[in-house]
């Protein structure tokens, strides 16, 4: 008998149950786990009639069994089952039924919408097709793939590290985040999304397969990566999804990291040479002179790890044939531009190891927001909030976790815009949540107080202001460049390995972290050194806030 015909016997076990249970759940649970034990029976059945009713009202006294923890004796058993040892063995032990209700849970939609109708709710054919919008043997279909997907899964450990001590996966971008702060909003905290990512990485795999390396059944992650695929991060090929974007891995980050101490090490005190003569022209600018002292010390941050990191991004982006420039990245929903990168991290990663500790020396890349605001009596403002994170002190990106209440870029530079404008008319940008952070935001010296109020800490300059220190920052970092070139080129040697599949990576990428410390190593060397004046009121920021007229 073909056991994908086995519901043909569906009303006839439903009736036998209910007069035993007189329960219509108990009842369904007792077909349930009939039609499974056939699914699951090795040989033939001759006579399925027969063997499927002797075969409920076993599970039927194993049911009461269960319920009143007593004995029971069978007298209504009419029939002997031949090699009952082979046939039972299986589906009278409930950790196998529960195993092939775990199979079922992982197959795809396709398969287990049809599936889930015929053997558990005991639904013909032609009912599901018709209700499917789809033909009969469509359904026939369906259901033998799924019967052999089950019987092919069954009883084997299909589960990743990831179903018990799932991974971290922190997303970054270059390029310009979409209106809906995609693509870190389509990840965000989200721990089955990062996992998801992982294992889609190395090579391309099925929703079974994920849902099984996961545990999660299909029907639960479905949703997630139709998420994922329609915000591109996923892109699916058939059957099959993978991650289309670069993962590093913790080994990724840190083989360079030997080779760019010794470098900085090296270069730092001719570095600074050069380095010393750019700050003397940037502390004879207007726009520096008027800022208070601590406000400077920032200026000096955001001019010094401007300069150096784009001295290593210049002579990384030679290196690479095909550096991808903004105006080729690709057009993404909801207006962005950008190309995803994510860092994977185990669940017990040792932060405080010496091998991790580039992250103590990495910049994060220059982040821009940009916002319309509206001042009461001026025309609308473009406010510009530029920002780098580095040991020199966090950008408002970092600190968005530990503040009590999370608040939107938008809020944040409103709130630093309104406080520097002394104006109290325009204390009504301030969102009322904003304040609970004060503290935190004086703590990180984007705020201050004086006297009996709170101040912003943040330098204010005009946009053709921001873009003269641009200027100045790039004279300087082309000299640099020039000088150490083939030092530089000296770091390119560790380049990440990606999987055969992943055609949509830009060369830069696999470059990144060949040379991401060695300029906040030359930095730090400088203050270690007496060569950068040391702030005497840590952290100094690395950012600004340019205005202009709308």
């Amino acid at each position: 008998m073909n056991k994908t015909d086995l519901t043909e016997y569906a009303d006839l076990l439903l009736n036998a149950a209910l007069c035993k249970c007189n329960n219509i759940a108990d009842a369904q649970d007792l077909v349930q786990d009939t039609l499974l034990a056939a699914l699951t029976a090795k040989k033939a059945l001759n006579d399925p009639k027969a063997w499927l009713m002797t075969v409920l009202n076993r599970k039927y006294y194993d049911m009461l069994r269960r319920k009143y923890n007593k004995p029971t004796v069978s007298f209504d058993v009419t029939e002997d089952i031949p090699d009952s040892g082979e046939l039972y063995e299986a589906v009278e032990k409930s950790e196998e039924a529960e195993a092939i209700r775990r199979c079922l849970a992982y197959l795809t939609k396709l398969y287990r919408e049809v599936t889930v109708r015929y053997y558990m709710h005991g639904e013909k054919v032609k009912d599901i097709a018709a209700s499917l919008g789809i033909s009969e043997n469509t359904v026939k279909s369906r259901l033998d793939a799924g019967r052999k997907r089950i019987g092919k899964e069954f009883a084997m450990e299909n589960y990743t590290t990831q179903s018990y001590e799932p991974e971290n996966l922190f997303m970054s971008c270059s390029g310009r985040n979409s209106i809906n702060g995609e693509p870190f909003t389509l990840v965000g905290d989200d721990k089955i999304a990062q996992n998801l990512l992982i294992l889609a990485y190395d090579k391309p795999v099925t929703v079974t397969e994920l849902a099984k390396a996961i545990g999660i059944a299909a029907a639960y992650i479905e949703p997630v990566i139709d998420k994922l695929v329609s915000g591109e991060l996923l892109k699916r090929v058939g059957d099959k999804v993978y991650t289309d974007f670069i993962i590093y891995s913790p080994d990724d980050r840190t083989v360079s990291v030997p080779l760019e101490k010794q470098l900085a090490d090296k270069l730092y005190r001719d570095v600074w040479e050069i380095m010393d003569k750019g700050l003397e022209k940037l502390h004879r600018c207007d726009f520096y002179k008027r800022q208070t002292e601590s406000k400077r010390t920032k200026l000096d941050s955001f001019w010094t790890v401007r300069t150096l990191n784009n001295v290593v991004n210049q002579v990384r982006d030679e290196f690479c044939k095909d550096y991808m420039r903004f105006e080729k990245y690709p057009d993404r929903p909801n207006g962005g531009k950008w190309i995803a990168m994510g860092s994977r991290y185990p669940v017990n990663y040792d932060w405080d190891n010496p091998a991790y500790e580039r992250g103590k020396y990495y910049i994060s890349g220059e982040s821009q927001t940009r916002h319309l605001v509206d001042c009461v009596g001026m025309k609308k403002l473009d406010l510009v909030l530029c920002e780098y994170s580095t040991l020199l002190g966090d950008t408002q990106l970092g600190m968005r976790d530990i503040l009590k209440r999370r608040m939107t870029d938008v809020e944040i530079v409103q709130m630093l815009y309104a406080i520097h404008s002394g104006k109290e008319e325009n204390l009504s940008l301030i969102n009322a949540g904003c304040f609970e952070n004060f503290d935190k935001f004086i703590e990180l010296r984007y705020l201050a107080r004086e006297d009996d109020k709170v101040v912003c800490d943040v330098p204010v300059i005009a946009e053709k202001e921001r873009y003269e220190l641009y200027n100045l920052s790039k004279d300087y970092h082309d000299i640099i460049a020039e000088k150490f070139h083939d030092d530089f080129v000296k770091l390119m040697v560790n380049p990440v390995n990606l999987p055969p599949h992943l055609k949509s990576v830009p060369e830069f990428q696999r470059y990144m972290y060949c040379c991401s410390t060695v300029s906040m190593r030359i930095v730090k060397n400088a203050l270690d050194n007496g060569l950068f004046p040391k702030c005497t009121d840590y952290p100094a920021p690395a950012v600004l806030i340019s205005v202009q007229e709308d």
